[in-house]
């Protein structure tokens, strides 16, 4: 307003000092009162008595007073403006709440509301501090997740180590089974052997008791052979020394018939001859039946004698080799049921091989699969501790983003306020009841705001504890200084 005024002022004399104002010591032309000068210049009353108080020399102290003064007024005014204003929009609304509204109006100043709603909570969420309670919340969040993870970690492994306990103790149980049972089977088949032992000891004491009682049939029965052998050689010496007998009666037969004969017959010594050579042919022929005949009782004894020869030792031979051939069956069967034996035994051997092979194989491959998941478990941890790291680092370079951006704002800000602070002092003298008024709206809105994160905080808390988070982890968002941050 005052350069404005001194603008539309100009000075009409040569001084320092405005003469129009305080009059001069030249003579003043006569004019009408109704006409003007051609440089004459108007101005309004206010100004004049602008121009008028300001011309008035006074001293600091009167200045400061009048200073005071007129800010005290114009304090009061704006309270009183303040108040008529507060009044109005009081009455303004509650004539809105009084009025009827219509259906689509409802539906608009809800949706308004709405809008107003969501904007303020955005405008809420675009806050430093509640940015950073976010930011807390997020950490513990994802320490709980940790603290969850570990957890069930833990208790996976718990159940592994149960597991593997219980897998090891049923795999003692049947080893311990198995060898009970192979203890069982080795005393069966002990047993059965010295059973079987037995068996076969009674076998060969009852084929030696039958060997010797053949021997004694046997021996009876050469006995009685060689009787009767003897009979046969007696029968046969009876006969021979009857056949003798006969001989020698018929040879005294035929020597008294020969003598009779060459007795008759001395008279015609051609018959005697005749009759001579006649009974000395038919002696010859008869010495010649009796040489035959005593051949052929000599071959038919040595005939006899050497099949009874043979007879007795095809005997032997046959006793002898059906009781070898006994002993041999026996043995033969020993060995086949020890052969069996040994192959039962060879087959258990390579079945329990297989079985023990088998059983290794299982170890291993259950070994190789415990492996598999420690490495998964392992790969598992490294994924985990990666995307830790990488959340700490993608959350430490988003702290420090929007530390940055913070600390631009707050140069802005600062930049800004000192601004605000040099006008302010330029224009203190002027405008200090403004500033202390809104020194007191800055600290209303920084209490109402300061309220507001308060209860965003204790709703982001009371959120979280619902969620099951740990109260250890919330130490941060509740020990967080609203008021300091909120100065900064």
């Amino acid at each position: 307003m005052s350069r404005t005024n001194s603008a539309r002022y100009r000075s009409t004399g040569g001084g320092g000092v405005d003469e129009s104002l305080f009059g001069s010591g030249q003579p003043k032309q006569r004019f009408r009162k109704d006409q003007l000068p051609s440089n004459a210049i108007c101005i309004s009353k206010a100004d004049y008595e602008k121009m008028r108080v300001r011309s008035v020399l006074k001293s600091a102290a009167d200045e400061e007073a009048d200073l005071q003064k007129l800010e005290a007024i114009r304090a009061e005014k704006e309270k009183i403006s303040r108040a008529r204003k507060a009044k109005m929009m009081a009455l303004e609304d509650e004539a809105k709440r009084k009025a009827k509204k219509s259906a689509s109006e409802e539906i608009s100043e809800a949706r308004a509301q709405a809008i107003r709603k969501q904007a303020q909570e955005k405008i809420d969420q675009q806050n430093d501090l509640v940015k950073l309670l976010n930011t807390y919340s997020q950490r513990a969040m994802a320490f709980t997740i940790r603290d969850q993870q570990m957890a069930d970690k833990h208790r996976r492994d718990a159940m592994e180590g149960e597991y593997e306990k219980r897998m090891d103790i049923a795999m003692e149980i049947d080893r311990l089974k198995e060898l009970s049972a192979r203890e069982k089977q080795e005393n069966a088949k002990l047993s059965k052997r010295i059973s079987d032992r037995s068996v076969i000891i009674d076998q060969i004491e009852a084929r030696k008791k039958n060997k010797i009682l053949q021997e004694e049939a046997r021996e009876q029965e050469n006995k009685q052979m060689l009787q009767t052998i003897k009979k046969y050689e007696e029968e046969d010496a009876v006969a021979a020394k009857k056949r003798e007998e006969d001989i020698a009666k018929s040879r005294i037969e035929v020597i008294k018939a020969n003598k009779a004969s060459i007795e008759a017959k001395k008279n015609n010594k051609l018959r005697e001859k005749e009759e001579v050579d006649m009974i000395l042919a038919y002696q010859a022929k008869q010495d010649a039946k009796m040489r035959a005949r005593e051949e052929e009782e000599d071959e038919r004894k040595r005939l006899v004698n050497e099949r009874q020869k043979r007879m007795l030792d095809n005997q032997t031979k046959t006793q002898g080799k059906q009781a070898e051939i006994d002993e041999l069956r026996a043995r033969r069967a020993m060995e086949e049921g020890e052969r069996r034996a040994r192959q039962s035994e060879l087959w258990k051997a390579h079945k329990r091989k297989e079985d023990q092979i088998s059983l290794n194989n299982a170890r291993k491959q259950q070994q190789a699969e415990k492996a598999a998941s420690i490495a998964r478990e392992a790969a598992t941890k490294q994924d985990e501790y990666e995307s830790a790291v990488k959340f700490a680092y993608d959350m430490a370079e988003r702290e420090r983003r929007e530390r940055d951006a913070k600390d631009k704002k707050n140069e802005e800000f600062r930049e800004i306020l000192r601004d605000q602070i040099q006008k302010i002092e330029d224009g203190r003298m002027m405008h200090r009841n403004d500033k202390e008024e809104e020194g007191r709206m800055i600290k209303k809105e920084m209490a109402q705001e300061r309220i507001k994160l308060f209860a965003i905080r204790d709703k982001m808390v009371s959120d979280m504890k619902k969620k099951g988070i740990d109260d250890k982890y919330l130490s941060e968002m509740m020990g967080i200084d609203i008021a300091k941050l909120q100065m900064r």
